[in-house]
């Protein structure tokens, strides 16, 4: 297959997905802010439209193909949230999808993909559309989840609550690896690979479960300020925070207010929706921590590689390696020891059976339930289920040059996010990838995150 029909297969495909979540959302929440964390749903929707259109216009120098509404479907400074409840109707957000995406797909056959021009070589805007309406589809999913929790609750059948689990640590030994990864696909903030050093530690061996965060509650977890950071106890007063987000307590067990409906939770899933403040202070209560970004990113990536894949370079395949333009590296960066895995069990893409992703389940699978994903250590669900939060702030790699403009990732690296891991049940199958990097204010707690602890 050629790799514009392959650029188009994939750009179709995310599509259908997304007009099948559309059709999903009641039309009384369309344009409404259900959180003021977010723009209106609907909004979301056109804005996948404008910034495909936004960056295939970058590359080819063609004019948007509605200024006004390529403007209101921005996320500017001059655009407040606020003014995003204005965007057209359901249809006119409809026409105004398939409007950019015939300039997209006209602009595709025309485009000459073995260009040196960092936005057309190998397709990188056509790519970088198709990866932003992912990330955008998981978004939505979470405000499928607010627009539930807005409606009046329902009793659910509750499971039985009880658990067989008994956390399991897994010993890390020590060691240097490449952190972050060359790929052309790749965000600018997973570049350029440079060696980091871990020391020897233990780490979960799967997530942190419901059943364990319930024993928390029961614990007086969100009672005890002691357990909490300052800033963070200051935000579980304000926010009223005593169980995570989407949970309703039962007469028996709890409820969780999925995109399509409330459902029982079951011990065994992970725990979802928690704040960086929520996760810091189950950690205190457990005597634990949560692992740094490296200390997880060379568990998923790197430690107890086979010796047989010791020291072998990274390949310059199409899509790996860096391009010809300055701002994204002249050369690929001197790799040194073992080479890195590009997901938790291997270089093979994801499937069903390495993990839950891809708004397959609607929600996350049971801890352990796909062994194919583990990594060679053992180490359960590093690809999907949840997002994992870190002890790390999100910043700046060495060597980092924004690309392809400075809002994705250099004007949220002040210190302000903390980096989150691995993916969740709602994440596309190249966003996987063991060096992507998420980032949340501590705060935020919408989200399908969740935390595995550290120790040592």
């Amino acid at each position: 297959m050629s790799r514009k029909a392959e650029l188009r297969d994939r750009l179709t495909e995310v599509r259908e997905r997304t007009l099948w979540m559309f059709d999903r959302v009641p039309d009384e929440f369309l344009r409404v802010r259900v959180h003021n964390f977010y723009s209106p749903i609907g909004w979301h929707f056109g804005h996948v439209g404008r910034t495909e259109e936004y960056w295939v216009c970058a590359a080819t120098g063609d004019d948007p193909c509605d200024e006004r509404l390529s403007f209101l479907y921005a996320d500017l400074v001059e655009n407040p949230k606020d003014n995003r409840v204005n965007i057209p109707d359901r249809q006119g957000t409809l026409d105004y999808l398939k409007k950019t995406r015939d300039f997209t797909l006209r602009a595709l056959e025309a485009v000459d993909l073995s260009s040196d021009h960092p936005l057309t070589q190998d397709g990188y805007a056509f790519e970088f559309a198709a990866q932003h309406e992912c990330q955008h589809q998981e978004t939505i999913s979470e405000m499928l989840q607010l627009i539930q929790k807005q409606r009046s609750p329902a009793l659910v059948e509750p499971l039985e609550w009880k658990s067989e689990r008994s956390a399991e640590f897994v010993s890390v030994p020590g060691g240097s690896f490449q952190m972050g990864h060359p790929d052309l696909h790749g965000y600018d903030n997973e570049k350029d690979p440079h060696e980091v050093r871990v020391e020897p530690f233990r780490i979960a061996k799967h997530q942190t479960t419901a059943f364990e965060w319930t024993q928390f509650m029961a614990d007086g977890g969100y009672e005890r300020p002691e357990l909490w950071s300052t800033e963070g106890w200051s935000w579980r007063q304000e926010d009223n925070a005593t169980m995570p987000e989407y949970w309703n307590r039962q007469p028996e067990g709890y409820a969780y207010f999925a995109p399509f409906g409330p459902r029982a939770i079951h011990p065994d899933e992970p725990v979802s929706c928690i704040s960086r403040f929520e996760a810091e202070a189950y950690a205190n209560w457990a005597g634990k921590r949560l692992p740094t970004e490296a200390e997880w990113e060379y568990v998923a990536s790197t430690a107890n590689l086979p010796t047989a894949t010791r020291a072998a370079p990274l390949s310059p395949a199409r899509g790996v390696g860096e391009p010809a333009n300055r701002r994204r590296g002249t050369s690929g960066p001197n790799i040194k020891g073992p080479r890195q895995r590009r997901f938790p069990w291997g270089d093979n893409p994801p499937s069903e059976a390495e993990a839950c992703h891809a708004l397959t389940n609607w929600g996350p699978a049971l801890v352990g339930a796909h062994p194919a994903g583990d990594t060679p250590l053992g180490v359960q669900d590093m690809a999907g289920n949840v997002w994992e939060w870190t002890a790390s702030p999100f910043l700046p790699y060495p060597g980092f040059a924004a690309f392809p403009y400075d809002g994705y990732s250099k004007d949220h690296m002040k210190g302000h996010h903390f980096v989150c891991r691995g993916g969740s049940w709602a994440t596309s199958p190249s966003i996987l990838r063991c060096s992507f990097r998420n980032w949340y204010v501590p705060t935020y707690r919408q989200g399908f995150l969740g935390l595995r602890l550290a120790d040592g």
